[in-house]
């Protein structure tokens, strides 16, 4: 019986302190985003007004692209008066990746290539983030909905994916996927340590106060 209610103290004791990181890993997360956003975007403007040529094609692409900055960083605000303001669900996390991943899909699919755009590394990027909220589902809900953009991008871009002819070799499609696939996998088993090394702390912790 003892026993029974020291699981159910320490479970939430764990729950209060896995909030209050989520928070803090949100909060950080959130820094990153906007950080992220800007940097993407100066090297869209130094490409467009340096390196573009000044074709219709890349206008049309920077004006998306500017258009689609800013309902990132118009997300990236809501996120942050949320926090400040003390609103903080547990499906937020979910909400702001979510919308990373289909704004970066979005941003991708107009650039014209497609899943040859150089911006599916970000995809990285998005689960990387997921994985300072340290929450478990989180990494698995950033890391398939990275996988399914990057199909949409494939699919998009080669109507066709049984003909002869690939827009994105397989190869590549399958070397993508793993790569994102186990990326999530590397981050998903450092969250579960977290809690392994906060147990095994608290349990040498009362050995020495008991000894």
């Amino acid at each position: 019986m003892a026993t029974s209610v020291d699981n159910s103290r320490a479970e939430r004791q764990w729950f209060i302190v896995g909030r209050w990181q989520e928070y803090g890993g949100e909060e950080r997360a959130n820094l990153i985003r906007i950080a992220a956003i800007g940097a993407f975007y100066l090297v869209e403007l130094v490409n467009f007004h340096w390196f573009g040529g000044g074709s219709d094609e890349l206008r049309v692409f920077h004006n998306q692209a500017t258009a689609l900055a800013l309902a990132w960083v118009f997300t990236a605000l809501g996120v942050a008066y949320c926090l400040r303001s003390g609103v903080f669900p547990a499906a937020l996390k979910f909400l702001s990746t979510g919308v990373d991943l289909v704004l970066l899909t979005a941003l991708a699919d107009a650039s014209q290539a497609g899943a040859n755009s150089p911006l599916v590394f970000a995809y990285f990027v998005v689960i990387s983030l997921a994985g300072m909220r340290l929450s478990l589902r989180l990494v698995w809900f950033a890391t398939v909905g990275a996988m399914l953009g990057y199909l949409y991008l494939v699919g998009h871009s080669d109507p066709v994916w049984f003909d002869a002819d690939h827009t994105v070799r397989p190869v590549v499609q399958c070397l993508a996927l793993l790569s994102l696939a186990f990326s999530g996998i590397v981050l998903g088993q450092i969250v579960r340590s977290v809690r392994s090394i906060a147990d095994d702390y608290a349990r040498r912790l009362a050995r020495e106060e008991r000894d």
